[in-house]
């Protein structure tokens, strides 16, 4: 006689093979899973060796003689978990900076230009967005949608005979300015040039490039230009702008100078990281001294003598080339701090990294 599967032979069996079944499933799970964080760490190192050797490059061939345009910009997250409202994780920084170097530089484009000196800015990007709605300024978009912008502006002197092609941003509107800062790849000029521009025409320039009002007290010029002309705008209907777009999902961008007299990075929000900014944060404070001054972004303009910071306690007239290494912001040593997410947000707070660059040249 046959035998057959009892009832609970069968049982047992598909107990058994529902078991393997939910085993090979997990194990199919976390491999994918585990593969999909491979990749996304990939995608970040790959943006970090990017970033990384773009700024090796181009503070090889930094300009001493040149200017050198800092904003620092420190903004809360929207909605803190568990920091001390004065904690300096609890800031993001959007910080910019402008300078000139020296190197071989060629536009983007059917028709290149080539130069041996280049105004080069860093800073985080408006844009793009698909949806009108959608606020596309760095400091209100989520973190993983931030744009690492790099603009580089080749300096070329017109031609005697081309006197109407020469830099003049005297007449700018807010569509020529957006124009100028974003989409241009040349300007007709040259590096001593630049240094003669008249001082209220530089600051409206300066006012765009870095996003930011600015005072000259002493001489009571303010920037003219409108809030909408300035920063770099990365706009889908203009291709000219995509030149730009350095690195996609940078959550906050940071520029330090190590300063010998302290004996650390400047600036910090928060350097003793006791929750109290009154006693030592380089940044200016809103009233009460409770928090930052979102209105009031400190900066600083090389070697015009302009420096803003909360506690400098440096005499602006020693901003120059002979003390280059003793300037707050500066100094021997530049440390740059980013944020860095990958494209579908699979690490969800990003990965941080600094980098230092060095300014004994």
């Amino acid at each position: 006689m046959r035998r057959a599967f009892t009832l609970m032979e069968l049982v047992v069996a598909l107990a058994i093979l529902a078991l393997i079944l939910s085993f090979a499933g997990v194990i199919f799970r976390v491999s994918i899973e585990s593969q999909q964080l491979a990749r996304a760490n990939a995608e970040i190192m790959q943006k970090l060796r990017v970033i990384t050797d773009q700024l090796d490059a181009d503070f090889h061939g930094l300009c001493k003689d040149g200017e050198i345009f800092v904003v620092w910009g420190a903004q809360p997250e929207i909605d803190p978990t568990g920091a001390d409202p004065n904690s300096p994780v609890r800031y993001n920084r959007f910080d910019r900076i402008m300078f000139f170097a020296s190197g071989d530089f060629q536009t983007y484009g059917p028709d290149p230009s080539r130069g041996n000196v280049a105004r080069i800015c860093y800073m985080l990007a408006r844009g793009p967005t698909t949806n009108a709605a959608e606020p596309n300024w760095p400091q209100i978009q989520e973190p993983y949608k931030r744009i690492l912008a790099r603009t580089q502006h080749i300096l070329i002197p017109p031609a005697p005979e081309d006197a109407d092609q020469r830099l003049d941003t005297s007449d700018y509107d807010t569509a020529r300015w957006l124009a100028w800062n974003s989409r241009q790849q040349v300007d007709r000029i040259s590096l001593e040039g630049w240094k003669r521009i008249p001082l209220a025409e530089k600051i409206d320039m300066l006012s765009v490039i870095g996003d930011v009002d600015i005072r000259v007290e002493a001489m009571s010029m303010t920037s003219t230009t409108e809030k909408e002309a300035r920063g770099v705008l990365i706009d889908r209907s203009e291709p000219d702008s995509f030149h730009a777009l350095f690195c996609q999902g940078v959550g906050q961008f940071m520029v330090q100078g190590w300063n010998d007299a302290k004996g650390r990075w400047i600036p910090e929000v928060d350097p003793n990281e006791d929750g109290r900014l009154t006693d030592d944060s380089d940044f200016p404070l809103a009233s009460g001294g409770s928090a930052v001054d979102p209105n009031h972004d400190p900066g600083l303009w090389y070697p015009r003598g302009g420096l803003s910071l909360a506690d400098a306690n440096f005499p602006i007239d020693l901003i120059d080339r002979e003390h280059f290494h003793e300037i707050p912001g500066l100094g021997r040593a530049l440390k740059f701090t980013f944020t860095l997410y990958d494209s579908r947000n699979r690490i969800q707070n990003g990965r941080t990294f600094t980098h230092i660059v060095y300014l004994d040249n």
